[in-house]
């Protein structure tokens, strides 16, 4: 006599075991994409020292008249820029910025896409009111990668809303294009310049390619000062 095949049933406690299993993924899910398209928690370092704009428009923090002199080249989309601004340029700004032992100034330098050129677009418009600082450091600390469709117009307006800028005048500036042709002359000057990539940091004339840690910034610049 053949034996009988039993059919193997799926008890109930299993399906509400799998269907608690999916909700509960799919909550992780959707609480990931939240976390990833709010603005960064933490509020960018205190801005204690002078800033303002150069007379052709670039941002700058210091002492105008310290005997070292930063330009910093960056892409709002640069990986790496991130990573200085981050995890460098505070440093900087503590020991040396602070003390008016240094004057930096910003170039804007896109390259990688055109969200690069509308964060920086965004980024002068934040300039404006003051903000360009704290405005850069969350646009750095908020990168979700290059091409992707992150730096919406929507959430580069968010950043200024972080920072404490005036929202409606913040979008009057964005929509208009006002920076449009000022930053795509950044970028060509750059270039004139022999940058080639970003970061490029240039310390009273010396190039720094790429990113470095602190220390090597650092030990240049305690050089400049007759501090090493």
């Amino acid at each position: 006599m053949a034996a009988r095949r039993r059919k193997r049933q799926i008890s109930p406690f299993v399906v509400v075991v799998v269907v608690l299993a999916v909700v509960g993924t799919v909550g992780l899910i959707a609480l990931q994409f939240q976390s990833a398209t709010r603005p960064a928690a933490s509020p960018p370092p205190p801005v204690d020292f002078p800033t303002g704009l150069t007379p052709d428009g670039y941002p700058y923090k210091g002492n105008p008249q310290a005997k070292v002199v930063i330009e910093e080249f960056a892409d709002f989309q640069c990986p790496y820029c991130g990573r200085y601004a981050v995890e460098v340029d505070p440093k900087l700004d503590a020991k040396y910025v602070k003390t008016g032992q240094v004057y930096v100034v910003f170039r804007y330098f896109p390259f990688i896409g055109p969200e690069s050129f509308r964060a920086a677009e965004a980024a002068a418009c934040a300039a404006e009111q003051g903000k360009f600082w704290e405005y850069q450091y969350v646009v750095f600390a908020n990168q979700r990668g290059e091409n992707r469709g992150w730096f919406t117009d929507s959430r580069l307006t968010d950043f200024a809303r972080t920072v404490g800028a005036d929202v409606d005048r913040f979008q009057t500036c964005l929509t208009s294009g006002r920076y449009s042709q000022f930053i795509a002359r950044s970028a060509d000057q750059s270039r004139q310049r022999g940058i080639r990539s970003t970061p490029t940091v240039v310390i009273n004339g010396r190039v720094f390619e790429g990113l470095y840690d602190f220390g090597a910034y650092d030990g240049y610049i305690a050089q400049l000062l007759g501090q090493g």
